[in-house]
């Protein structure tokens, strides 16, 4: 009979990509989609919430055990940053994860806590980047959020304080205490997760809020005319886009086990635009779509790279890169809504209206 748990486990591992990178996908189309606003620096809340969690979240916790770990190690982590980031972080962080099995809990918390945080410093940073976002106009605004993406990257790299810098950081995996079934709690918590934020941004975009962002992306001059207030609109888009995205970077953090701030480079941005052009702009399934497309291909190329590099006798990795370009052209070029095109809004039925008016 043939052993099957390989192949469940590569099902597993793309379906959780999959999920992680729809809500970050999702994030990018309630701006570039639904706003119309050209986000250049999405990688930049994905690395916000990577940030979170291995650079405030594993300090949190290392401070709350301080004592245990000083009488443990012989030093004091938050004071011997160096020494911690360069020597004793994996065998501390080994000895967290004996904690959060005794307890699990405070591991439940610490993930829990993980991403509302990640959620509330990227959705504050969105706010930050709305006042330029206001200020300039787009070809501007573009550049303007790609660079000050690079710019935390840079920061956050070369300042071991922030996240262990060029050393990168160990996370504690807060499902330790589920034992072989570790990998299965995180994707169905992964999977409930990308089910709950869909549902809200399905909501927000089928909302009045919705048709607004849409009403300002297709004729702002008309909405203005019409007592929308542009200036709201775009700070609320902003910030709750950055939020989702700040959520897919906790995930993103939690599945690799490990953040390295110096990875998070502008590609990931365009991997989301990517994802965003092939499912469909404007629309949250073609976020999910896309998504599924672009991982599941890439998987498919990864496996097969070594008949690939046979035929073609071309580095695989230029090889997805082409297969890629060439999609994203054909599918401009043909079908330019994307797999799954834009929808009219859902709006309430004749009846719903009339008992509404009553």
């Amino acid at each position: 009979m043939t052993d099957l748990s390989p192949l469940l486990v590569l099902i597993r591992e793309t379906a959780v990509l999959i999920v992680i990178y729809a809500i970050y996908v999702l994030g990018l189309n309630l701006v570039a989609g639904q706003l119309g606003l050209p986000q250049f620096g999405k990688v930049m809340f994905l690395a916000l919430g990577g940030f979170v969690v291995g650079g405030i979240m594993v300090k949190l916790v290392l401070l709350i055990h301080s004592s245990y770990i000083i009488q443990k190690f012989g030093v004091d982590p938050l004071k011997n940053i160096g020494e911690y980031c360069s020597v004793y972080q994996i065998f501390i962080k080994s000895e967290i994860e004996r904690i959060f099995l005794i307890n699990p809990a405070e591991s439940i918390l610490f993930f829990l806590f993980s991403l509302i945080l990640a959620a509330v410093v990227a959705g504050v940073f969105g706010i930050l980047m709305a006042g330029p976002a206001l200020r300039l106009r787009e070809d501007y605004l573009g550049i303007l959020l790609l660079v000050s993406a690079e710019a935390l990257r840079v920061v956050t790299t070369y300042t071991p304080e922030l996240a262990c810098g060029v050393f990168g950081t160990y996370i504690p995996d807060p499902f330790i205490w589920l034992g072989d079934g570790r990998p299965w709690g995180f994707f169905i918590i992964s999977v409930l997760i990308f089910i709950f934020i869909f549902i809200l941004m399905e909501r927000l975009v089928n909302s009045p809020f919705g048709r607004s962002l849409r009403a300002i992306r297709d004729a702002e001059t008309a909405a203005r005319v019409f007592g929308k207030d542009i200036v709201k609109y775009r700070t609320r888009a902003l910030a709750i886009a950055s939020a989702v995205g700040g959520v897919a970077g906790a995930l993103f953090a939690f599945y690799r086990g490990f953040v390295i701030m110096s990875e998070y480079v502008p590609l990931y941005t365009f991997i989301a635009w990517a994802m965003l052009v092939i499912g469909g702009i404007g629309n949250n399934v073609g976020a999910l779509v896309g998504a599924a497309v672009y991982i599941t291909a890439d998987r498919l190329i990864s496996l097969n790279k070594e008949a690939i590099q046979r035929v073609v006798e071309v580095d695989p990795i230029y090889v997805q890169y082409m297969i890629f370009g060439l999609l994203i052209i054909l599918i401009l070029l043909y079908r330019p809504q994307g797999i799954v095109a834009e929808k009219p809004t859902k709006t309430l039925s004749k009846e719903e209206l009339e008992r509404l008016r009553k």
